[in-house]
Protein backbone atom coordinates (compact mmCIF):
# COMPACT_ATOMS: atom_id res chain seq x y z
CA UNK A 1 0.00 0.00 0.00
CA UNK A 2 2.99 2.25 0.67
CA UNK A 3 4.50 2.07 -3.13
CA UNK A 4 2.49 3.17 -6.70
CA UNK A 5 1.21 5.62 -7.54
CA UNK A 6 -2.54 7.09 -5.60
CA UNK A 7 -4.40 4.19 -8.42
CA UNK A 8 -2.46 1.43 -8.02
CA UNK A 9 -3.03 1.82 -3.87
CA UNK A 10 -7.17 2.61 -4.41
CA UNK A 11 -7.18 -0.57 -6.49
CA UNK A 12 -5.22 -2.45 -3.73
CA UNK A 13 -7.63 -1.17 -1.04
CA UNK A 14 -10.24 -2.08 -3.13
CA UNK A 15 -9.21 -5.49 -3.54
CA UNK A 16 -8.50 -6.04 0.37
CA UNK A 17 -12.11 -4.86 0.57
CA UNK A 18 -13.60 -7.54 -2.17
CA UNK A 19 -10.93 -9.87 -0.12
CA UNK A 20 -13.35 -9.18 2.96
CA UNK A 21 -16.28 -9.46 1.44
CA UNK A 22 -15.52 -13.10 0.04
CA UNK A 23 -14.51 -14.35 3.59
CA UNK A 24 -11.26 -14.41 3.27
CA UNK A 25 -9.00 -13.39 6.71
CA UNK A 26 -6.18 -10.97 6.30
CA UNK A 27 -3.20 -10.01 7.99
CA UNK A 28 -1.51 -6.69 7.91
CA UNK A 29 1.46 -5.17 9.20
CA UNK A 30 1.23 -1.69 9.47
CA UNK A 31 2.27 1.92 10.86
CA UNK A 32 -0.03 3.48 8.88
CA UNK A 33 -3.03 4.31 11.19
CA UNK A 34 -5.84 5.17 8.82
CA UNK A 35 -5.32 1.71 6.51
CA UNK A 36 -5.74 -0.42 10.02
CA UNK A 37 -9.03 1.34 10.62
CA UNK A 38 -10.08 1.27 7.04
CA UNK A 39 -9.42 -2.03 6.14
CA UNK A 40 -9.23 -4.17 9.92
CA UNK A 41 -11.84 -5.63 11.74
CA UNK A 42 -9.56 -6.40 14.67
CA UNK A 43 -6.28 -5.27 15.71
CA UNK A 44 -3.46 -6.15 17.92
CA UNK A 45 -0.51 -4.23 19.83
CA UNK A 46 2.34 -6.18 20.06
CA UNK A 47 5.79 -4.86 22.25
CA UNK A 48 9.21 -5.90 21.62
CA UNK A 49 7.39 -9.26 20.40
CA UNK A 50 4.78 -9.85 22.75
CA UNK A 51 0.83 -9.57 22.28
CA UNK A 52 0.16 -6.39 24.33
CA UNK A 53 -3.93 -5.80 23.62
CA UNK A 54 -6.40 -7.17 21.29
CA UNK A 55 -9.35 -5.65 19.79
CA UNK A 56 -11.56 -3.51 17.38
CA UNK A 57 -8.99 -1.14 15.93
CA UNK A 58 -9.69 2.22 17.36
CA UNK A 59 -9.88 0.93 21.00
CA UNK A 60 -6.64 -0.37 19.96
CA UNK A 61 -5.15 2.87 18.74
CA UNK A 62 -6.61 4.78 21.67
CA UNK A 63 -5.14 2.80 23.88
CA UNK A 64 -1.50 2.73 21.69
CA UNK A 65 -1.77 6.97 22.03
CA UNK A 66 -2.56 6.45 25.31
CA UNK A 67 1.46 4.32 25.96
CA UNK A 68 3.56 6.63 24.11
CA UNK A 69 1.85 9.56 26.23
CA UNK A 70 2.76 7.65 30.03
CA UNK A 71 4.86 9.82 31.83
CA UNK A 72 5.80 9.29 35.75
CA UNK A 73 2.66 9.28 37.72
CA UNK A 74 0.53 8.39 34.78
CA UNK A 75 -2.20 6.10 34.85
CA UNK A 76 -4.04 4.71 31.95
CA UNK A 77 -7.51 3.31 32.42
CA UNK A 78 -9.30 1.39 30.44
CA UNK A 79 -13.49 1.02 30.23
CA UNK A 80 -16.41 -1.00 28.50
CA UNK A 81 -19.01 1.96 28.05
CA UNK A 82 -22.98 0.98 27.88
CA UNK A 83 -22.49 0.96 23.99
CA UNK A 84 -20.10 -1.96 24.07
CA UNK A 85 -17.40 0.64 22.69
CA UNK A 86 -13.86 0.86 25.16
CA UNK A 87 -12.97 4.13 26.61
CA UNK A 88 -9.29 5.31 27.39
CA UNK A 89 -8.90 7.57 29.87
CA UNK A 90 -4.94 8.89 30.70
CA UNK A 91 -2.63 11.31 32.42
CA UNK A 92 -1.30 12.50 35.17
CA UNK A 93 -4.24 14.14 36.73
CA UNK A 94 -3.45 17.70 37.61
CA UNK A 95 -6.21 18.78 35.67
CA UNK A 96 -9.36 16.88 34.21
CA UNK A 97 -12.88 17.65 32.38
CA UNK A 98 -15.34 17.15 34.77
CA UNK A 99 -18.17 17.90 32.23
CA UNK A 100 -18.89 17.67 28.66
CA UNK A 101 -21.69 18.43 26.67
CA UNK A 102 -22.72 19.71 22.67
CA UNK A 103 -26.35 21.74 22.25
CA UNK A 104 -28.21 22.58 19.33
CA UNK A 105 -29.19 25.72 17.39
CA UNK A 106 -31.97 26.23 19.80
CA UNK A 107 -29.79 26.07 22.72
CA UNK A 108 -30.93 22.61 23.90
CA UNK A 109 -28.85 20.02 25.28
CA UNK A 110 -28.71 17.05 22.29
CA UNK A 111 -26.94 14.03 21.21
CA UNK A 112 -28.41 14.35 17.71
CA UNK A 113 -27.71 17.02 15.38
CA UNK A 114 -28.76 17.85 11.96
CA UNK A 115 -25.79 18.60 9.07
CA UNK A 116 -25.13 22.41 8.88
CA UNK A 117 -26.57 23.19 12.48
CA UNK A 118 -24.78 25.66 14.49
CA UNK A 119 -23.52 23.86 17.63
CA UNK A 120 -21.63 24.28 20.29
CA UNK A 121 -19.60 22.58 22.03
CA UNK A 122 -19.17 23.30 26.41
CA UNK A 123 -16.20 21.16 28.20
CA UNK A 124 -15.50 22.47 32.12
CA UNK A 125 -12.03 21.64 32.99
CA UNK A 126 -10.88 21.21 36.90
CA UNK A 127 -7.30 22.38 38.38
CA UNK A 128 -6.67 19.75 41.35
CA UNK A 129 -2.75 20.60 41.49
CA UNK A 130 -0.80 23.64 40.78
CA UNK A 131 0.57 23.71 37.05
CA UNK A 132 2.18 26.63 34.62
CA UNK A 133 -0.23 26.32 31.99
CA UNK A 134 -3.76 24.68 30.33
CA UNK A 135 -3.85 23.88 26.97
CA UNK A 136 -7.39 22.18 26.28
CA UNK A 137 -7.57 20.25 22.79
CA UNK A 138 -10.02 18.25 21.20
CA UNK A 139 -11.11 16.35 18.00
CA UNK A 140 -13.85 14.89 16.30
CA UNK A 141 -13.77 11.20 15.26
CA UNK A 142 -16.29 9.26 13.00
CA UNK A 143 -16.99 5.84 14.21
CA UNK A 144 -14.03 4.29 12.62
CA UNK A 145 -11.69 6.70 14.92
CA UNK A 146 -10.16 8.58 12.43
CA UNK A 147 -10.22 12.35 13.07
CA UNK A 148 -12.46 14.71 10.92
CA UNK A 149 -11.25 17.27 12.74
CA UNK A 150 -8.81 18.62 15.93
CA UNK A 151 -7.32 21.60 17.66
CA UNK A 152 -5.67 23.12 20.76
CA UNK A 153 -5.85 26.13 22.37
CA UNK A 154 -2.12 26.63 22.45
CA UNK A 155 -2.65 26.95 18.45
CA UNK A 156 -5.51 29.41 18.92
CA UNK A 157 -2.90 31.39 21.55
CA UNK A 158 -5.59 30.88 24.48
CA UNK A 159 -3.45 29.25 26.98
CA UNK A 160 -4.45 30.13 30.67
CA UNK A 161 -1.62 30.77 32.61
CA UNK A 162 -1.10 29.86 35.98
CA UNK A 163 -4.45 28.28 36.48
CA UNK A 164 -5.93 28.38 40.30
CA UNK A 165 -6.28 25.08 42.13
CA UNK A 166 -9.73 24.16 42.86
CA UNK A 167 -11.24 26.11 40.56
CA UNK A 168 -13.14 25.16 37.04
CA UNK A 169 -12.68 26.80 33.57
CA UNK A 170 -15.21 26.34 30.80
CA UNK A 171 -14.52 26.42 27.03
CA UNK A 172 -17.41 26.58 24.92
CA UNK A 173 -16.17 26.03 21.11
CA UNK A 174 -19.36 27.52 18.49
CA UNK A 175 -18.67 25.65 15.05
CA UNK A 176 -21.06 24.44 12.34
CA UNK A 177 -21.69 20.98 12.33
CA UNK A 178 -20.17 20.08 8.80
CA UNK A 179 -20.20 16.76 9.06
CA UNK A 180 -21.71 13.77 6.80
CA UNK A 181 -24.53 11.87 8.06
CA UNK A 182 -23.38 9.22 10.95
CA UNK A 183 -21.91 8.71 14.06
CA UNK A 184 -19.07 10.34 15.70
CA UNK A 185 -17.40 11.05 19.22
CA UNK A 186 -15.13 13.96 20.80
CA UNK A 187 -11.63 12.97 22.84
CA UNK A 188 -10.59 15.63 24.68
CA UNK A 189 -6.44 16.60 25.85
CA UNK A 190 -5.28 18.85 28.87
CA UNK A 191 -1.54 19.23 28.83
CA UNK A 192 0.52 22.37 29.02
CA UNK A 193 1.96 22.80 25.48
CA UNK A 194 1.14 21.71 21.79
CA UNK A 195 1.15 18.40 21.97
CA UNK A 196 0.03 15.72 25.20
CA UNK A 197 3.37 13.69 24.20
CA UNK A 198 5.27 16.21 26.58
CA UNK A 199 2.76 16.83 29.04
CA UNK A 200 -0.30 14.48 29.43
CA UNK A 201 -2.85 15.69 32.53
CA UNK A 202 -5.54 13.75 30.74
CA UNK A 203 -6.41 12.54 27.36
CA UNK A 204 -10.03 10.95 27.44
CA UNK A 205 -11.02 9.19 24.46
CA UNK A 206 -14.96 8.62 23.61
CA UNK A 207 -15.78 12.08 25.68
CA UNK A 208 -18.84 12.53 24.33
CA UNK A 209 -21.11 11.00 21.54
CA UNK A 210 -23.37 11.81 19.03
CA UNK A 211 -25.06 11.28 16.01
CA UNK A 212 -25.68 13.64 12.73
CA UNK A 213 -28.61 13.71 10.24
CA UNK A 214 -29.37 15.40 7.61
CA UNK A 215 -32.50 17.10 7.70
CA UNK A 216 -32.96 19.86 4.36
CA UNK A 217 -29.62 19.59 2.65
CA UNK A 218 -29.24 17.95 -0.81
CA UNK A 219 -28.34 13.97 -0.60
CA UNK A 220 -24.75 14.04 -0.17
CA UNK A 221 -22.82 10.90 0.49
CA UNK A 222 -18.96 11.30 2.30
CA UNK A 223 -18.12 12.56 5.84
CA UNK A 224 -18.16 16.27 4.68
CA UNK A 225 -20.45 18.68 4.15
CA UNK A 226 -19.13 20.73 1.91
CA UNK A 227 -22.31 21.49 -0.81
CA UNK A 228 -21.38 23.71 -4.02
CA UNK A 229 -23.23 25.73 -6.30
CA UNK A 230 -23.33 24.05 -9.87
CA UNK A 231 -22.80 26.76 -12.62
CA UNK A 232 -23.74 24.65 -16.32
CA UNK A 233 -23.36 26.46 -19.25
CA UNK A 234 -24.74 25.19 -22.55
CA UNK A 235 -27.75 23.66 -20.87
Amino acid sequence: LSVGDAYFQHKCTSRIRAFREEGMTLLIVSHDKGAVQQLCSRAILLDKGQLLREGPPEAIFDYYNALIAEKENSTVQVTVLNSGKIQTVSGTGEAKVKEIAMYNAAGHAAEMFFVGEQVKLSITVEIFQKIDQLVLGYGIKDRFGQVMYGTNTWHTKQVIQNPVVGSQYTFDLIFPMNLGVGSYSIHTALTNSDTHLSCNYEWRDLAFVFQVMNHDKNYFVGNVWMEPAFEIKGW
